[in-house]
């Protein structure tokens, strides 16, 4: 996995490894700040649905993966980092499941979010979220 830091021009810096072996992920959502301390963080969905944070660091690297969840998401095909979709300073998740509904997770500032959320239908004509 390599990291691409934005720089003041706005493009892009070379490339810089940060994990090498990152196997048994289905999904790696890049979400924001999950856990209030202003670095982005990771979420790396595996083949047995667990779904696991990586806490960003100042560095541009991230600490050891934390479980977040047992048996999540198994239905979903599209997950995305929609930054603070609630207006409550706290970074939200949509993810959209196979039959075409979205779903909303409210960050709770913590490197957690709360129950998902039906926020709409019939999406399952879009190739993907961003």
């Amino acid at each position: 996995m390599y990291l691409y830091k934005a720089t003041s021009s706005g493009k892009l810096s070379a490339r810089v490894k940060i994990f090498s072996k990152w196997s048994g992920y289905k999904k790696i959502i890049g979400v924001g700040d999950l856990n209030g301390d202003g670095y982005g963080d990771l979420l790396a969905q595996d083949t047995s649905n667990k779904l696991w944070r990586y806490a960003g660091t100042a560095t541009g690297g991230f600490r050891a993966r934390v479980k977040a969840a047992d048996n999540w998401g198994a239905t979903y095909d599209v997950v995305v980092g929609a930054a603070d979709i609630t207006g409550d300073a706290r970074a939200d998740i949509v993810s959209r499941d196979t039959s075409g509904k979205l779903w909303r997770n409210n960050g709770d500032g913590k490197g957690s979010f709360g129950p998902r959320t039906e926020i709409a239908a019939g999406w399952q004509g879009y190739k993907a979220l961003y």
